[in-house]
């Protein structure tokens, strides 16, 4: 059996070749760093036996030279091998190593020079040193990047993308991932089952990755995350639609309402999207000081949106305030919590990192609400009632500017959007006030106080049992150690 070569190792999930030298004692104070590791750029077993054969030579010669930098190292193990040249220092250095390249039958057409008694000029050769940063320190700093301009919910998709390819392939230096790399990837996650949309949306996100350290000069050629992704493959999601009178009555009513809306963002966050036009968690991230009074009118400062454009103000309806939202936003402020639903981010694990978590079980809850009062359907769910309100607008001949500026929408005409200001707020408040949904429904017996006494309750029995389990803890009698 043939013996394995000294220093040669495999990466396990990638299959590229790695050279592995354990620094000598002389150079390991030098580098702070025991082991050398360098990536020998192909998942060849024959050529990596070759490139380490010139690698250990050089390694031999280059024991007893003190005072080497890791950079002084890498430069001194400097190989070609498209052409069979390898630094030397010495005609008797260069005669080993070409024989070992014989021997091993890789030798290219490089012409072999005679042995000389002084040391031959050394050729210019290809670096083994890698010239690229490792994938996470892109990914890093492009997520650093995209992070100043995207939502949390949006960044936090970036970083899953490239967790995964670093755990599937490797944190390979950027030059060693090749394309064979990405379709191992892709076909891995096809393996495991996720729809081609999915996929298509991770091999986009490497694509950015390469793209990104093109544009950065940190690897040159072609993008090996390109024209990977799977045709047709376009997520099919029917259109939303809104909800009819009909529909409408069935889940404002308040027999039915008030056997879902047991907590304060089951009752108020229905109510508030349909008078409003918000996006779900748009609402469900509200702070307190993002309710505000502007020339008389209350507003809601919407700041956590989805897109820049949804950064805006939108007026508090008349009849919101007539059920009671104002009272209860002094409640939770007297309270002494900054969250209009301030239960929603303190999970198990502490705060939420970012808003999405907030509307979860809010959708999850209204979804059932809906089978259960017979009103789902597979093209509605919470967002419809985003469309109820923008068709109400429409109906009620708001105009197309006024309609952008509450929805947080962009124009189709980005032109005409560019040249449009903010709008004065009794104009937008005269337009949420022209939603007449309180004329329909009948709304007067709803009582948001029943919600909030119940995370109250649920909050104190918490707070009873923590307590309880603190006390246990102090007063168990401590070991004493003999």
């Amino acid at each position: 059996m043939r013996a394995p070569m000294p220093r040669l190792v495999k990466d396990a999930k990638s299959g590229i070749w790695f050279f592995r030298w354990s620094l000598p004692k002389l150079h390991q104070k030098n580098l702070s760093q025991k082991t050398l590791y360098m990536s020998l750029q192909t998942r060849d077993a024959r050529l990596a036996q070759c490139l380490v054969a010139l690698l250990n030579l050089r390694v031999e010669a280059m024991k007893k030279i003190p005072n080497l930098d890791e950079k002084a190292i890498r430069e001194l193990l400097e190989i070609d091998m498209e052409r069979g040249i390898f630094r030397a220092d010495t005609a008797e250095e260069q005669e080993r190593g070409l024989q070992i390249l014989e021997s091993l039958g890789r030798v290219r057409s490089a012409p072999r020079s005679s042995p000389s008694d002084s040391a031959p000029e050394p050729r210019s050769a290809v670096s083994m040193t890698p010239k690229s940063p490792h994938f996470r320190a892109v990914a890093d700093e492009l997520i650093g990047e995209v992070s100043l301009t995207l939502k949390p919910s949006s960044v936090e998709k970036y970083q899953t993308t490239y967790d995964a390819f670093r755990l599937a392939i490797g944190n390979l230096f950027l030059e060693d991932i090749t394309r064979d790399d990405i379709k191992r990837f892709k076909e891995k996650m096809l393996n495991e089952g996720k729809v081609p949309h999915t996929v298509n949306a991770h091999l986009g996100k490497l694509n950015a990755l390469f793209e990104f350290a093109i544009k950065n000069n940190y690897v040159k050629g072609d993008n090996p995350a390109a024209n990977h992704l799977i045709a047709h493959s376009k997520k099919t999601i029917k259109s939303r639609d809104k909800f009819y009178d009909d529909d409408l009555k069935a889940i404002y009513n308040w027999a039915n309402y008030q056997r879902m809306a047991i907590t304060p963002d089951y009752f108020w966050g229905p109510l508030v999207c349909l008078f409003s036009g918000m996006r779900i968690e748009e609402c469900t991230s509200l702070e307190l000081k993002n309710i505000k009074t502007d020339d008389g009118v209350v507003l809601m400062h919407i700041k956590d949106a989805k897109t820049p454009t949804g950064i805006r103000f939108v007026p508090v309806h008349s009849f919101l305030i007539k059920l009671g939202f104002l009272d209860y936003v002094e409640e939770v402020r007297k309270l002494g919590h900054e969250g209009l639903f301030w239960y929603l981010s303190e999970g198990a694990f502490g705060k939420l990192s970012n808003h999405n978590g907030t509307k979860k079980n809010l959708s999850r809850q209204f979804s059932k609400y809906l089978k259960d009062v017979q009103v789902k359907e597979d093209d509605n769910c919470f967002h419809s009632l985003r469309h109820t309100t923008i068709t109400r607008w429409v109906a009620r001949k708001v105009n197309n500017s006024t309609i952008y500026k509450l929805s947080g929408h962009t124009s189709d005409n980005s032109t005409h959007y560019d040249y449009l200001h903010d709008l004065p707020i009794k104009a937008l408040q005269e337009a949420v006030e022209t939603l007449d949904f309180h004329e329909l429904l009948d709304l007067e017996s709803f009582d948001w106080k029943p919600a909030l006494q119940k995370v109250l309750v649920r909050e104190a029995r918490r707070a009873q049992t923590a307590e309880a389990k603190r006390l246990r803890a102090t007063s168990l009698p401590r070991r004493t150690k003999f």
